[in-house]
């Protein structure tokens, strides 16, 4: 586009109309070097601006173009900040699922502790009236000692098995944070190079 093709109107009428559609909008920024920053996205404002008067457009169209960029970049990523978790929002779930399950973890240990002291503490009940008494079927007695060490056993299995559903559970939340994060991270850099192919 030539300095004769440049729409004159049409930069002015686009701001004019996007700056109603917003609830407030940015001040009018000067043709000097600065550098824009809504996130951790960075790109030369100047160099649009040159870019832009290379082309054909004046600098007060260049600039209204540029504002309108600004404020489409600036609702862009807060519609993202919306919808997508921030890392420290990630920390704070990571430390409360990891709080909830040290604190889960913590009471079933100690219940699993008086579980077995009140298991060998009948065993050693059981042994000791064994021993007491003098007639009385051995056979039975072992049955009955045999299935308390199943049940005992079985306990523990089952106690075992509560652990390490604790463990994967606590893997499986680990593994989306790291998806969210990932997918995040992918959208910041998407966002990215669509600035850059508009700046190049």
């Amino acid at each position: 586009m030539n300095a004769q093709e440049a729409p004159v109107s049409t930069p002015r009428v686009l701001l004019h109309h996007w700056n109603q559609s917003r609830h407030h909008a940015l001040p009018t920024t000067t043709v000097s070097r600065r550098f824009f920053s809504a996130s951790p996205l960075h790109f030369d404002t100047h160099r649009v601006v040159k870019r832009l008067q290379e082309q054909g457009f004046s600098a007060e169209q260049s600039e209204a173009i540029l504002d309108v960029m600004k404020d489409a970049m600036a609702d862009s990523l807060d519609a993202q900040s919306r919808i997508l978790a921030t890392k420290s929002e990630h920390v704070e779930l990571k430390a409360e699922l990891s709080e909830r399950v040290f604190n889960s973890t913590l009471k079933f240990d100690i219940a699993q502790r008086h579980m077995r002291e009140l298991l060998e503490r009948d065993f050693n009940n059981l042994k000791q009236d064994i021993r007491m008494l003098e007639k009385i079927d051995f056979d039975k007695i072992r049955v009955e000692i045999a299935e308390i060490e199943k049940k005992f056993l079985l306990q523990k299995q089952a106690e075992d098995e509560t652990l390490n559903e604790l463990r994967l559970s606590m893997e499986k939340v680990e593994k989306r944070m790291l998806q969210y994060a990932v997918g995040f991270a992918g959208t910041i850099m998407a966002v990215g190079a669509a600035l850059m192919r508009l700046v190049m």
